[in-house]
């Protein structure tokens, strides 16, 4: 039996070997890096976190194609096919004119039954080398490798002479390469399988034109970087390292691509599809493509006399809107070199001696590399029980947090602002991480008076299961969770946060209305727990008393979320980073005036 299936093989070799400049050929596995996109229902993908699948059939279609619509049943029969045995199938929505709406529709209409990514750039039908809609990819989400690209509708063929004709008939030669990865036959999968496609080609108007005139630095890649990036990336910034020169953007230019091909890079990547948010750092098409193309083609200089990143200034002060009225100094606390710490409470008894009214608010961190976060609330003076976030902070009012991504100062919105009575103090939970060296960190609370008494006043509700009735197996990828609450009153809603910890994976936000009609909220479909601003609505939203706000959110337990500190642990709910919080904020006002 080895004797033959060892003829069997040669056989094969020999035939690959004569067929190879016919209607199919066969080349050393194609390699592609890794990529993310949202789908039509505003869901992630990620390539290298299918690696939990054998393969992914990356499926490229457009609405406009009629033989995209034509062999729509049987892209479903294959899915129907190989899906129950380790292939996932996703189609690629990437024509010039794309969008999510049209997707939606196309989903709609055609009960496609697999999600569709949304390649409105075409960075990744680039990145993919996809040409025609009707093209399909196999790949290995482990090692990137791309073990078929071709068409649906093959000339029948033996992919594998040594098949038994008797026993299989009309085997095509994608059939044949899912096969092999079924049965993990990987030895025979060492070669890019390519055959011929039907289908519609596919325009690239973005990256011809950017071919035609590589974009240029001092004019169309700088003022995207000075806009989008360099509030972070600068000398003392949270980012790790400034982009204060085309010669320092250059050194990091593959990683630029890298960071925004996945979606790590802009930070807080919410759904562009539900809602708007004044601190989200959208990057549209277009900027993404100028960025993009100028890497491609080797990040040049140009003949820009000036380097408009050398002229951004530094702020003259850490204090974002200058010296604050009144700056609360925390206590000054010794982080040790290592071990983990209990989190820090203190309460700071404020000496005013009459009511206040706060409009804005910044932390000021003392040691970034230890302080992970911190949460302050209004409190009486001397209160003494100490904060458990998501559980025991319905009393307080909230004032601030700081997190990572959460340096700048934050004002509260339109008329509202924070009562502060006379007596109150400020009382602060402080969560420290260790880093190999002893450091001391003395952080302030700088706070700013409104110039007259707001109409509203401010408040934040946290919905929480807070963490004791969280229990996540090891390994699952998606453990979902959701919980809600009725306002009683009419509300004006302005910010959102989620919190989850290492192993949050999704969080959205919805309302139901007290007439059963429902609006989402807010959708932020990759949680990154390294980055946790407020949310603030551009357009806050009403919403009448009676109305339901449902939070609906997972955990990723499994070894393909890079952040998990133990993939084999049985994960609870508490305080600690490995630990895991569900928690949703909402920050808003009630549309009755303070009295």
């Amino acid at each position: 039996m080895q004797l033959v299936h060892l003829i069997g093989r040669v056989r094969f070799a020999v035939v690959l070997a004569l067929l190879a400049f016919t209607h199919w050929s066969v080349a050393e596995n194609e390699r592609v890096a890794d990529f993310a996109l949202l789908d039509s229902e505003g869901s992630f993908h990620q390539l290298r976190k299918y690696g939990g699948n054998k393969a992914i059939a990356i499926v490229s279609m457009a609405a406009s194609c009629e033989n995209t619509l034509a062999n729509l049943h049987k892209y479903r029969l294959l899915q129907t096919t190989w899906e129950s045995q380790g292939v996932a199938f996703l189609a690629l929505n990437s024509t010039a004119e794309t969008s999510f709406e049209d997707s939606r529709e196309l989903n709609r209409l055609y009960q496609l039954d697999m999600p569709i990514l949304v390649d409105s750039s075409q960075l990744v039908a680039e990145l993919l080398g996809i040409q025609q809609a009707g093209e399909i990819l196999v790949v290995e989400p482990d090692r990137f490798r791309v073990l078929y690209r071709g068409g649906l509708d093959l000339e029948s063929g033996r992919a594998d002479p040594s098949i038994n004709t008797a026993q299989v008939t009309d085997t095509s030669y994608l059939s044949q390469t899912l096969s092999h990865i079924v049965n993990d036959e990987w030895d025979l999968l060492t070669n890019t399988v390519t055959t011929a496609v039907a289908g519609c080609e596919l325009d690239f108007p973005g990256r011809d034109a950017d071919l035609a005139a590589v974009p240029d630095y001092s004019s169309e890649v700088a003022p995207i970087l000075v806009e989008k990036c360099a509030s972070c990336h600068r000398e003392g910034g949270i980012a790790p390292f400034a982009m204060n020169s085309h010669m320092m953007v250059q050194g990091w230019a593959p990683m630029m691509k890298e960071v925004m091909l996945t979606k790590r890079m802009p930070p807080a990547q919410v759904d562009p599809n539900v809602n708007h948010f004044t601190n989200a750092r959208y990057m549209d098409s277009k900027e993404l493509q100028t960025l993009v193309h100028w890497i491609d083609a080797g990040s040049p200089r140009g003949n820009g006399k000036t380097d408009p990143l050398t002229l951004i200034e530094s702020p003259n002060s850490e204090w974002e809107l200058g010296e604050p009225d009144y700056i609360v100094e925390v206590p000054a606390f010794t982080v040790p070199a290592t071990g983990v710490l209990d989190y820090e409470n203190v309460t700071i008894n404020l000496p005013f001696e009459e009511d206040v009214w706060i409009k804005s608010v910044q932390h000021l961190p003392g040691d970034r590399r230890v302080l992970h976060h911190l949460l302050s609330y209004i409190v009486p003076a001397d209160y003494a029980e100490k904060i458990v976030e998501g559980e025991n902070d319905q009393y307080r009012e909230f004032l601030e947090g700081y997190a990572p991504g959460k340096d700048e100062a934050a004002t509260y919105p339109g008329e509202a602002g924070m009562f502060v009575p006379k007596g109150s103090a400020v009382q602060m939970s402080l969560h420290y991480t260790t880093f190999g060296r002893e450091t001391i960190d003395k952080t302030l609370l700088g706070l700013y008076f409104a110039d007259e008494q707001p109409k509203y006043q401010y408040s934040t509700y946290a919905l929480s299961h807070g963490g004791r009735n969280i229990v996540i197996p090891p390994g699952v990828s998606e453990h979902k969770m959701s919980a809600s609450h009725v306002f009683k009153d009419e509300i004006m809603l302005h910010g959102l946060r989620p919190h989850m910890h290492y192993r949050g994976k999704y969080m959205k936000f919805r309302v139901v209305y007290p007439d059963g009609t429902q609006d989402d909220i807010i959708n932020v479909p990759d949680y990154n727990f390294n980055w946790q601003p407020t949310y603030r609505l551009s357009e806050p939203m009403l919403l009448p008393a009676g109305s339901r706000v449902i939070v609906e959110g997972a955990f990723d337990n499994s070894a393909f979320n890079l952040g998990n500190p133990d993939p084999g642990a049985t994960v609870r709910g508490g305080a600690q980073s490995w630990n895991e919080m569900f928690i949703g904020y909402f920050s808003y006002h009630k549309t009755v005036p303070h009295q």
